[in-house]
């Protein structure tokens, strides 16, 4: 006799329809009601948090325009590396980033430099001055949702497949956790490799190398979706070259001009701390240390190297190999929190692929970011800490003095070490599993299988995930309340 299953599994498959061959309690596509709950908890967030990062960036790129005033550009890095934020934090940090990412956000940011320079106030004084320099982050978020509807037009996707895709990116924890609660760069980023993924499926090559070319003056981790794309669309070692040195040349051409500027600072060029983080994660054997990054990220170079998709099949390959070449980063080794904002993008592009594996997407996913997110929190808790993320916003400015400190880190240390150790080994298997089940949902062959019809996704789901984004974003301030 068949066993029965519990009266809360057969609920739980019923509504999400995972499970078991029930109609799902789902819809067609994410309503008004999704859509302005992501918006609150975005403008929350915005209002909420503003880690040190950002602030510090925009002086970086404030002092621009002063560089250029003075005649001082081939100095920038020196004198930029020297600056405090503002008046309201004695700390200086270092200037990593390729002067084309500091132009970017200099031209956006002048009007802030006009009020500073009419005023007299500091940036961190000014809650609307914050609010303006956060607003520019905005864009490439945008941006996102076009290139998005692109890539979904290009591929000839429903209406509802193109929502899914939007709602999947704007909904992920990656996207909330590392854009709008940390509010670093890295969107810029995503943005501009989504749009070199969008000229990839069009088989428009300049400007595939193009934008890839402006998301590597970011961060150089751009390569691990460069180059996995790449070798599936070309073969000949020379060519592989030259792409690969084009793609780089906007980095190189900022790092050669400034060459002398910048080994004269402290921190001197960003490609040490990629290649730190590449090396992070290792596998000791006796007799050698081996990267678990390299030996990920070796393995999908040989991958897409062996694959031959065919023409109707490579855009299918290129969103996994996309998915699975940031993947190498985050898996092999610890980074950044809000690095992980790049993810978000390819999560948002899985839909299209499976038009009757939303609920999939959106169950891995939740499971996949709320455990990085966890894995953040507990590596650097000081990020989501009152006097370092609440301190200049409209929070902040609220709470006063309870805003001080790190309570989060207080609460993290109480916890023994064994306990501590155990969180940790949770929150990495979240993701780790989350992660590989993504992988496997979108793998090409399992993906030309599905249904070409979109099915609904689950409304329980819909809402679980931004409730689940909703906590973690409230969690920061919860802490500075007690």
């Amino acid at each position: 006799m068949k066993r029965q299953q519990p009266a809360w599994y057969r609920a739980f498959c019923q509504k999400t329809a995972l499970f078991s061959g029930a109609e799902p309690a789902g819809i067609a596509r994410p309503g008004r009601g999704a859509w302005a709950g992501l918006g609150l908890l975005g403008l929350f967030c915005l209002l909420t948090y503003c880690y040190t990062d950002l602030p510090l960036i925009v002086r970086h790129s404030l002092h621009l325009w002063r560089a250029l005033g003075r005649g001082e550009l081939l100095s920038f890095y020196q004198t930029a590396t020297l600056l405090p934020v503002g008046e309201a934090l004695p700390q200086t940090g270092e200037v990593p980033y390729d002067i084309w990412v500091y132009l970017l956000l200099a031209v956006w940011n002048l009007p802030v430099f006009l009020w500073e320079l009419l005023s007299g106030h500091t940036l961190e004084t000014s809650l609307l001055a914050l609010l303006w320099a956060r607003l520019g982050l905005m864009l490439p978020f945008a941006g996102c949702f076009w290139a998005l509807r692109g890539v979904a037009d290009t591929l000839r996707c429903s209406q509802q497949q193109a929502e899914w895709a939007c709602f999947g990116f704007a909904g992920s924890l990656f996207v909330v956790n590392g854009l709008f609660c940390i509010g670093q760069i890295d969107i810029f980023s995503a943005f501009f490799a989504l749009m070199g993924f969008w000229a990839f499926v069009r088989q428009d090559t300049p400007k595939f190398i193009g934008w890839f070319a402006l998301a590597v003056t970011f961060k150089m981790f751009a390569l691990f979706a460069f180059l996995p794309l790449l070798l599936l669309a070309e073969k000949r070692p020379l060519r592989l070259a030259g792409h690969t040195l084009a793609a780089c040349s906007l980095s190189f051409a900022s790092k050669l001009f400034f060459f002398r500027d910048k080994m004269a600072t402290p921190t001197q060029f960003d490609e040490r701390r990629f290649f730190r983080f590449l090396l992070a994660g290792r596998i000791d054997t006796e007799q050698h240390l081996f990267s678990v990054t390299a030996v990920l990220f070796g393995a999908l170079l040989v991958l897409c190297w062996l694959a031959r998709p065919k023409p109707e099949d490579r855009p299918r390959w290129a969103a996994w190999a996309l998915l699975a070449g940031y993947g190498c980063l985050f898996l092999g080794g610890t980074s950044y929190p809000y690095w992980a904002v790049v993810l978000g993008p390819c999560v948002g592009l899985l839909p299209l692929f499976l038009p009757a594996g939303a609920n999939g997407v959106l169950l891995l996913e939740l499971a996949a970011s709320a455990g990085y997110w966890l894995h953040g929190l507990t590596l650097y808790s000081p990020i989501y800490s009152g006097a370092l993320s609440l301190r200049w916003t409209l929070a902040g400015r609220l709470l006063g003095e309870r805003a001080e400190g790190s309570r989060l880190l207080e609460l993290w240390e109480l916890l023994s070490p064994g306990a501590q150790a155990n969180l940790q080994m949770l929150a990495d298997s979240a993701f780790l599993l989350g992660f590989a089940g993504l992988l496997v949902l979108a793998w090409p062959g399992r993906a030309q299988k599905a249904p070409g019809g979109p099915a609904p996704a689950s409304r329980f789901l819909v809402w679980l995930r931004i409730a689940a984004a909703a906590g973690f974003a409230l969690l920061a301030v919860a802490a500075c309340l007690l």
